[in-house]
């Protein structure tokens, strides 16, 4: 499957119905997302970045389960099983995986559903330590965010960012620090037809020895350097981050605000080759292709 795909081929995989829905990968469950549309593998002609198999996320109006019922919030996600978790504060880890979004187009601020698209978290009491969000068109300050914060970036379409939400909500950072939205990382509508290859390098450090990189399709759109987890144990066996990944809408109230009751739209992504390791090389899906290793799946 090539890496960029037609409007033609984006149709024909969104109509494929979501059907016969398989259990969460290997140390990994699904506990808030219950529906047997909210997460399978894909099969032909669905699209993989490499390979045979990748991960489709599906997210409808009305979905939810568990606390996410009678709050506003609903997801098509899966989380990493306790034992099984791979990112801990203060160590160095690499990740890599590639995502296309076919179903997910860019929006306004006033009626957006707040998509997170992947979050790392130290328990369910704390904000995420480190998210990926998407934006409103006409949301963010990074023109006036200070450098030693924010990466500039020259893309202002670029929606899909990098949120320190622990740090920003911890320390009340405002406006001046952009709330806590460090880095411009892709545009939604370029994932719509591209798949976008990440790569992220952290330590998810609790002081100021921090640092975080993250590359997309090549380009080092991310550098910052600073404290990343706000909240840390002091026993550190409980430090471990738990991932998770798919389409989390995590405030539905400005779309009810604009839109009422009308349905939400039914949304679409798709995720291939995660992986964590201790090199770049083992991790990043353009490295792995021209070494000639073989594709996840």
């Amino acid at each position: 499957m090539k890496q960029v795909l037609t409007s033609l081929a984006l149709a024909a995989f969104l109509a494929v119905p979501a059907a016969h829905a398989t259990d969460a990968p290997r140390g990994y469950d699904a506990p808030l997302s219950p529906m047997a549309h909210n997460f399978r593998a894909t099969r032909f002609p669905e699209p993989t970045r490499w390979g045979a198999r990748a991960e489709r996320f599906e997210l409808r109006s009305g979905d939810c389960g568990g606390s996410d019922c009678g709050n506003p919030r609903y997801r098509a996600e899966i989380q990493e099983r306790k034992r099984r978790y791979t990112a801990r504060i203060n160590k160095d880890i690499w990740i890599g995986y590639s995502y296309l979004a076919p179903g997910i187009a860019p929006t306004r601020r006033a009626d957006a559903l707040r998509l997170v698209l992947g979050q790392w978290r130290l328990n369910p009491d704390t904000p995420p330590a480190m998210r990926l969000i998407q934006l409103g068109r006409d949301e963010g300050n990074f023109k006036s965010c200070p450098a030693s914060l924010c990466t500039p970036s020259p893309d202002a379409s670029r929606d899909v960012v990098l949120h320190l939400d622990d740090m920003a909500s911890t320390f009340k950072w405002g406006k001046d620090r952009n709330n806590g939205y460090i880095c411009r990382l892709f545009s939604s509508r370029a994932a719509q037809t591209q798949w976008q290859d990440i790569v992220i390098n952290t330590n998810f450090a609790s002081d100021a020895s921090g640092y975080l990189r993250i590359w997309v399709n090549e380009e080092l759109v991310c550098d910052y350097r600073g404290r990343i987890a706000a909240h840390a144990s002091t026993n550190t066996r409980r430090n471990w981050l738990q991932h998770r990944r798919g389409i989390f809408s995590s405030f539905t109230k400005r779309w009810e605000k604009v839109h009422g009751l009308k349905p939400k739209p039914t949304l679409v992504a798709y995720y291939d080759e995660f992986l964590t390791g201790s090199s770049r090389s083992a991790v990043d899906t353009r490295l792995r292709e021209q070494s000639g290793a073989r594709p996840k799946d």
